[in-house]
């Protein structure tokens, strides 16, 4: 018989239940672009790429002392994100099922298009320089430090209109980028980011039909056929960015410091079932080299 003094016991089993079963039906498209990982500690701290340069010459008897260039350390802290959703004694008694499994998935969707919409903003706010990384500057700069001793600069910010002329520039300028104590940084550029505007450009530019450059009078053979691509939304119409996918997933990352999960409010009203969405995660990244991103507007 349907109790109002363990009606909630029974519920929250299936609300849990759907809500796993949702949550992992969802593809996570954030691990196909960037490292997702769990937190061990409060505050997490990474360096970006770098060390102590070119090992010199040894003469058998006198070791060179290496000196280490400072680099930027990225410190991340998780942001907890939660709610209260409530369930009343007479939905439930007339359809507990039915109301277990609309809680589940509307908590399970929320807290998934919650880490999802922040991920894609990292991208989106690249170009704004209020939402700065471990080196106080944006993502894409004009003006990023080599490192936190040197005057020198270098810029992964362009204005060029998505082209593949404009690809294949980004990727030459990114392999003079150096690491912070002046060794080459080793980055390929073989992902491009783009606007949902731009997806259907990026389908002429890139697959195994993207033979020859559909831009070109000529035909010419196109040299980014073998690129991958992926659609931000964060970003607008003409934004677009070249990375290396390997290093992005090195340097940049979505930690978690608890996984999206719901949890059992116990309430003191026995009639009303209190179910709390709950995460606590952070994005960020250690190293702006990994990624050039373009501005036309």
């Amino acid at each position: 018989m349907f109790n109002e003094y363990t009606w909630r016991d029974a519920m929250y089993p299936l609300v849990s239940k759907w809500f796993d079963e949702d949550y992992a039906k969802n593809t996570n498209i954030i691990e196909q672009v960037i490292d997702v990982d769990d937190m061990d500690r409060y505050e997490k701290k990474n360096a970006g790429a770098g060390g102590v340069g070119e090992i010199p010459d040894y003469d058998g008897t006198n070791l060179t002392e290496l000196a280490r260039k400072k680099g930027f350390i990225a410190s991340y802290i998780g942001q907890e994100k939660a709610g209260i959703y409530r369930v009343g004694f007479k939905a439930a008694k007339f359809d507990m099922s039915g109301e277990a499994k609309k809680a589940g998935q509307v908590l399970s969707n929320g807290l998934y298009m919650t880490v999802l919409m922040n991920f894609y903003r990292m991208f989106g706010n690249g170009f704004n320089p209020g939402f700065v990384g471990p080196d106080s500057k944006s993502l894409f700069a004009t003006d990023h430090p080599l490192n936190s001793t040197d005057a020198a600069t270098f810029s992964n910010k362009g204005t060029s209109a998505f082209s593949i002329s404009a690809i294949t520039t980004t990727q030459t300028a990114a392999r003079r980028f150096e690491t912070y104590d002046g060794l080459p940084f080793q980055c390929k550029y073989d992902l491009i980011l783009v606007s949902p505007e731009l997806e259907p450009k990026a389908r002429e530019f890139f697959g195994s039909d993207a033979k020859l450059i559909p831009e070109s009078a000529e035909n010419g053979a196109n040299p980014v056929r073998d690129m991958k691509y992926f659609v931000i939304d964060g970003f607008n119409a003409k934004q677009w960015a070249a990375g290396d996918s390997r290093l992005l997933k090195m340097y940049m990352h979505l930690y978690y410091g608890t996984r999206p999960k719901v949890i059992d409010q116990k309430g003191a009203n026995p009639l009303i079932a209190e179910y709390i969405p709950y995460t606590d995660f952070v994005l960020g990244w250690d190293d702006p080299r990994i990624i050039y991103g373009h501005d036309p507007s």
